[in-house]
């Protein structure tokens, strides 16, 4: 019976955590990506959850075989996407195939990366290009004198 709660709240955790990485806040047109990814997040945690529990001496070949299904499987419906919903996607059964092992908090760390990353990239980019451009004058005019 306990395994059967933690199962459910493994579930749970999963839906959110893939919900989380598609939300954008105030946007109301993309609420069809929130429900894809937490599907597909409920996905992984559902197969590595009932592998994980199969086990058949000292390997755990039948896990493997769940993570390969796992990943196999986005890749295969993901074929028509762009690389960012596509990596989305991936990122989120990863996740969800974290949550299904039993590490909430490193799937909980992985969204927040992800989430982290895919919100701010514009911010990101043009930070890094400043920087950029900064340290190339200096290093030339030092050069010079």
């Amino acid at each position: 019976m306990f395994g059967f709660i933690a199962f459910g709240f493994k579930l749970l955790f999963a839906a959110i955590a893939g919900g989380a990485l598609s939300y954008i806040p105030g946007e109301e047109t993309q609420n069809h990506k929130i429900v894809e990814t937490s599907l597909i997040c409920i996905f992984g945690a559902a197969i590595l959850g009932l592998t994980s529990q199969l086990h058949f001496g000292e390997f755990n070949i039948v896990t493997g075989i769940g993570i390969l299904a796992v990943i196999m499987g986005i890749i295969s419906i993901s074929k028509n996407l762009d690389f960012i919903n596509r990596m989305v996607w991936l990122f989120s059964g990863v996740s969800g195939m974290i949550i299904g092992a039993g590490y909430i908090l490193q799937a909980i760390l992985l969204v927040a990366l992800v989430y982290i990353i895919l919100r701010n990239s514009e911010q990101l980019l043009n930070y890094f290009d400043q920087e950029a451009e900064g340290s190339d004058d200096g290093s030339i005019e030092n050069v010079s004198n």
